[in-house]
């Protein structure tokens, strides 16, 4: 069983986004990484036995504007005291499977570095604007460092963060995407912490949901046969067979 646990963000418009979710996550990452969901109104659907739903309250009282408060909330007062964790939202679909090698190996370097705000499991450092490619190594994995200038530091693609960093970077009343956008500025101004990112790219993931809409699928990125058995368990009927009445 690995150390980390997987933080899955999600709101009441996209639970069924969790069915196709788990199923990828434990055929592509493990049945055994324990992953805790948070979010507010319970899904009406079982979840494996490795995930844990946590509500943090009514979703009115954390409208979109305030995505941000809901996180510090989970973070300050739902037990998520891990002092680092993997974040992810629920539309983050697994299309391959995961080096969980790598990740472990990432997940002890951000232990053992106080400084390291985030470590990005996707590409998304890889392909920023002026990030050192050359920064470090670890084991096998080449590490890039997301440099001052660079955009988005604070994206939202699965990564490795550390809590107590996080904490300090995240501010109350922002959406998703004012994290990304106002929060890169803010940690480009945070000299003491660093956001990596590896040449590896340990974790790829779509987005089952794009541009914000929870109606829409966007299913070309997964393998035909993860559909295929997806749709025969009824995971898209709530976007491919919605109710009429």
């Amino acid at each position: 069983m690995s150390d980390y646990r997987v933080v899955v963000m999600t709101s009441d418009k996209y639970l069924p986004a969790l069915r196709p979710f788990a199923h990828l996550f434990n055929k592509y990452w493990s049945k055994e990484t324990q992953v805790v969901v948070i979010g507010f109104a319970n899904p009406e659907f079982e979840l494996p036995d490795n995930f844990k739903f946590i509500s943090i309250g009514k979703q009115k009282d954390y409208p979109f504007d305030k995505w941000s408060d809901a996180l510090i909330h989970a973070l300050l007062y739902h037990g998520i005291e891990d002092e680092a964790f993997v974040l992810m939202l629920e539309d983050y679909w697994l299309t391959r499977p995961v080096d969980k090698r790598n990740v472990e190996i990432l997940y002890q370097y951000a232990l053992q570095f106080g400084y390291v705000l985030k470590i990005d499991l996707c590409g998304d450092r890889l392909y920023a604007h002026g990030a050192d490619v050359k920064y470090d190594t670890v084991d096998s994995i080449d590490l890039v460092k997301s440099m001052p200038g660079s955009p988005y530091h604070m994206s939202l693609l699965c990564g490795i963060w550390r809590r107590d960093n996080l904490l300090k970077a995240l501010v109350p009343n922002e959406t998703p995407h004012e994290v990304e956008l106002i929060g890169t500025t803010r940690v480009s101004h945070m000299q003491d912490l660093l956001v990596l990112g590896t040449r590896q790219w340990p974790v790829l993931h779509t987005l089952g949901l794009r541009g914000g809409d929870h109606s829409k699928l966007k299913l070309e990125e997964l393998k035909p046969r993860d559909v295929e058995e997806m749709r025969n368990l009824g995971y898209f009927n709530v976007w491919e067979k919605p109710d009429k009445s």
